[in-house]
């Protein structure tokens, strides 16, 4: 037996004496026992997350698909919740002491595996996982005989206040000291909640809506007062409720007048009622009065063929939500920017689609994600084959599943897989999400990215230039998004001659679709570079060019930004 051959069977030998020792003895058919809770808090969590891995690294069989250790079952992954507990809590010593592990409630969570299977269908890689645990416990001793029962609503309090509201919240084109914005303790945010749904005052039950439902609704920042005038004020059903938008008569003088912010006092949904405004007052309102009563909604901004415009989303049923409240036809506005409370970034639309879906409630999605979990314990423990089988085993059992695609392409780039293999994984993943742009492209540019490193510039302008001609006509933000990263490197470089050529290109290919996102990341770029290095004479017939390309409205907001470039080029 050769050195290596000896070391796996030492390995082999370890996980089969660590495995016997462990009470559940590799039987996930049965749900974890209240004993088996008991042995984990006797024995430390460490020591339990090692055992429980040794199980799962002996027993795991990537094609025994449909047997209890691979298959969705409710026992099986309840198992995997409690190896997904250990790990956490195994780290529990290394945080801030503001956010110590509380031993009861480690136990409550651990025993239930309706809550649990909660939580992690929730908890994204960017929540601070210490600080959620913390809010968690904050509400159950405040509220010891409700939490179990709003479960549901805890959680999503937790994730949405893991980290700080943004000081620009709710938007840019107000001043925040106008705002009635209040950020409640989080046990007085939960009981503000059940409150109202106890009083008959909420549209739908939290109790029926799951934590990624509900971060829609508790993010509603606001004072109680305003809350009750919105319970009171905007009488529309969840079938209606697109209306609210148009609740706000909308303001010309302000716009003609580029008077964008709001000046006119207190920034309350009585005000902005009575006062009109914008296209940015009305979805603020509308979304703000939709979480009022209890329907999730999203604040959307997007650039249009004459600039920039605000609306609104909401839930309008179980399995849709309707995202273009208020978004005029007539514009170009190819896609719309909302931010997840959860994370304060930017919610893709395929995010949407999938939350609309009930997508992580469904079996297929969440064996895939078990399988990724047994795939991350393979790679831990060194079994690199076997963890690369199950990598694969979790895109081919939810080829839906973006986190696996995401997980294989990083397994294979950690492992120093051949190129051609990781080429092959995008391209696969480019035919997957064909109709899902954001994705689609996602892969594409992974794709440039390996060709980068390859040297093959070929390839590179071929997938480039893919991206920007298959998003010119429906998404073209990402053809934008492509065009501007290349002038970006040009500008930075230094290669002016290149920069116009690209200008040129685009703007004969974007200029009409591509609107703010067009004039913003690229135009406005390119001509404050010539204005700078002294080329004001060029300057003012690019920006010509662009007036007549982008069609603009003088008395639009694209038009003002452009009257103002066209003053530095004087």
């Amino acid at each position: 037996m050769n050195d290596l051959g000896f070391k796996a069977a030492c390995i082999a030998l370890h996980l089969a004496i660590a495995a016997s020792a462990y009470a559940v003895a590799g039987d996930f058919e049965k749900p974890p026992e209240k004993e088996d809770i008991d042995s984990i808090f006797q024995e430390g969590f460490t020591k339990s997350l090692e055992r429980l891995e040794s199980i799962f690294v002996l027993h795991h069989k990537p094609t025994s698909i449909g047997s209890s250790l691979n298959s969705a079952t409710e026992n099986f992954t309840a198992w995997l919740d409690i190896w997904r507990w250990c790990k956490i809590f195994s780290t529990s010593g290394e945080w801030d002491s503001d956010a110590l592990l509380d031993q009861d409630l480690a136990r409550e969570l651990m025993s239930d595996p309706v809550i649990s299977r909660m939580f992690f269908s929730t908890i994204c890689g960017q929540d601070s996982v210490p600080q959620t645990l913390k809010t968690l416990g904050s509400i159950r001793a405040a509220h010891p005989k409700k939490w179990r029962e709003y479960a549901s609503l805890a959680i999503a309090i937790a994730v949405v206040n893991d980290t700080p509201v943004p000081p620009s919240w709710p938007h840019h084109q107000v001043n925040p000291q106008l705002v009635p914005k209040i950020v409640l303790p989080v046990e007085q945010q939960f009981s503000r909640w059940v409150t109202a749904n106890e009083a008959r005052q909420l549209l739908l039950d939290p109790r029926k809506l799951s934590p990624l439902q509900l971060k829609f609704v508790v993010d509603a920042f606001v004072t109680e007062d305003e809350l009750m005038w919105a319970r009171k004020n905007v009488r529309l059903t969840r079938a209606t409720f697109e209306r609210a938008y148009f609740q706000i008569s909308y303001s010309r003088d302000r716009l003609h007048a580029q008077k964008y912010n709001w000046d006119a006092g207190a920034y309350t949904l009585g005000a902005i009622r009575k006062q009109g405004g914008i296209c940015v007052d009305q979805a603020y309102y509308a979304a703000i009065a939709g979480k009022a009563l209890g329907l999730p909604t999203l604040f959307f901004t997007g650039q249009g063929s004459d600039g920039g415009h605000a609306w609104f989303g909401y839930m309008r049923s179980d399995d849709r939500w309707v995202i273009d409240c208020g978004r005029y036809s007539q514009q170009n506005f190819t896609v719309g920017e909302a931010l997840d409370p959860q994370t304060w970034q930017p919610i893709s639309d395929h995010e949407l689609e999938l939350l609309a879906a009930h997508f992580r409630d469904k079996p297929e999605f969440t064996a895939s994600m078990n399988t990724l979990a047994v795939a991350e314990i393979l790679e831990n423990v060194g079994e690199s084959q076997r963890a690369g089988q199950a990598f694969e085993k979790a895109v081919q059992l939810c080829p839906k599943n973006p986190e696996a695609w995401l997980a294989v392409g990083k397994f294979l780039e950690r492992s120093g897989s051949p190129t051609k293999k990781r080429i092959a994984l995008h391209e696969q993943a480019v035919t997957q999400f064909a109709n899902q742009a954001d994705l689609k492209v996602f892969h594409q540019q992974a794709l440039a990215n390996i060709y980068q490193e390859m040297g093959d510039t070929s390839s590179l302008k071929k997938i480039e230039q893919l991206i920007l001609s298959q998003n010119r006509l429906k998404r073209s933000d990402l053809s934008v998004g492509m065009a501007a990263s290349q002038l970006s490197n040009l500008l930075e470089e230094g290669n002016i001659p290149e920069a116009e050529k690209l200008f040129r290109r685009q703007i004969h290919s974007l200029g009409q679709t591509g609107g703010g996102n067009f004039y913003y990341d690229i135009a406005e770029p390119y001509i404050r570079v010539l204005i700078a290095k002294g080329n004001k004479s060029e300057a003012r017939r690019n920006i010509a060019l662009v007036r007549r390309k982008l069609a603009t409205d003088s008395g639009g907001i694209l038009g003002a930004s452009l009257d103002e470039l066209e003053v530095s080029a004087k």
